[in-house]
């Protein structure tokens, strides 16, 4: 049997990276392919081959690219990795060959990419969420920070990371501030207001097929990677995580997902944060792609990356559904440059 044949877009970055391990670590031989944007990062690749190919902004570029890539390369199956490139790709399902793909609806992915239609979707379907406002003038701003009662708001694009505004988050203690950072990033008409959540920072990861959960595995994120460059200490790269037992976000990321539009399938990674009374409310939904530090669930014994090229072939995982499959207490810790290390029993005494 001729092994199959995978392309990773992204390949030279963080979860590119991480997914390529993550495949290499299967039980069966794949071909790894990759694709990169960036030319300083194709050296950085763990595929096989990686090709360059033009940016995902570029989408009719990118797609031809790609289509050749899958027409030359035989591709089976793509694995995108850039919420550009979920976007672009779920948006041209039909010009890439017929290569198998494992993504969302089209319009779940949409709504996914902006934190104002999720907060829409997801408060529509009772799903615990921050009080958020949508702002497009000066005025928006201060009637949020006149409607939320705690400080401070956290002001922040509501785009994904490449999509509109999808960085440039402050919590803000004046609406002055605010409106500074705001027009600082050119923003108005991309960012949002919410309420600040104190408590612990949580993730779920998901995979569904044909709108059933198939397997699923909650963390929490303790500490980042280089927190001092960002004004809220969150950078979106964790450095310290480790497996916990939540029954309540194991709910509240499936609710989360099937409040989005369409029948769930594919890779969602619900985050949230604990509020004032320890209750998790749902920050943002991604669809289409895992986190960064996908590959500590493959270390610990639980490779979603091949579960997902396994449901992208229409496979069946065996124990599905597997919820919350990794023991609480496993811990993943890196750096810039150091690690990733698995650790257990950081928890016992004298530690």
């Amino acid at each position: 049997m001729s092994r199959r044949r995978i392309l990773v877009t992204g390949a030279g970055g963080p979860l590119g990276s991480n997914v390529i391990r993550s495949l290499r670590a299967a039980p069966e031989p794949l071909v790894l392919l990759g694709t990169e944007a960036n030319r300083y990062h194709v050296p950085l690749s763990l595929a096989d081959r990686t090709f360059l190919i033009p940016h995902a902004r570029d989408s009719n570029a990118y797609l031809a690219a790609l289509a050749r890539i899958v027409a030359d390369e035989a591709i089976d199956l793509i694995l995108p990795t850039h919420p550009v490139e979920v976007r672009t790709i779920a948006c041209h399902r039909g010009e890439l060959g017929g290569a198998r793909l494992f993504l969302p609806d089209t319009d779940g992915i949409l709504c996914a990419d902006s934190k104002w239609e999720t907060f829409r979707a997801l408060r529509a379907a009772g799903v615990l969420v921050p009080d958020t406002f949508a702002i497009d003038c000066e005025d928006d701003l201060r009637a949020a920070f006149a409607a939320i009662p705690t400080r401070p708001v956290w002001v922040r694009g509501s785009g994904a990371p490449g999509i509109g505004i999808g960085v440039a988050s402050l919590p803000c203690r004046e609406a002055e501030h605010a409106i500074a950072w705001v027009e600082h990033n050119r923003g108005w008409g991309g960012f949002v207001a919410s309420r600040f959540l104190p408590g612990r920072n949580l993730t779920w990861c998901g995979l569904f097929q044909d709108g059933q959960l198939v397997a699923a595995q909650t963390r929490e994120r303790l500490e980042y990677v280089i927190p001092h460059v960002s004004p809220s200490g969150i950078t979106g790269a964790p450095a310290v995580s480790r497996t916990i037992a939540y029954p309540q976000v194991r709910a509240t990321g499936e609710a989360a997902v099937r409040a989005l539009p369409g029948t769930p399938r594919g890779i969602f990674f619900v985050d949230m944060t604990e509020d004032e009374a320890g209750q998790p409310r749902v920050t943002e939904v991604n669809a289409g792609r895992f986190g960064t530090t996908i590959h500590f669930y493959t270390e610990a014994g639980c490779n979603f990356p091949y579960w997902a090229v396994q449901l992208g072939f229409g496979e069946s995982i065996p124990g599905a559904p597997l919820v919350d499959p990794i023991a609480p207490g496993v811990y993943w810790l890196r750096t810039l440059d150091c690690g990733p290390v698995l650790a257990r029993d950081l928890d016992g005494p004298g530690q």
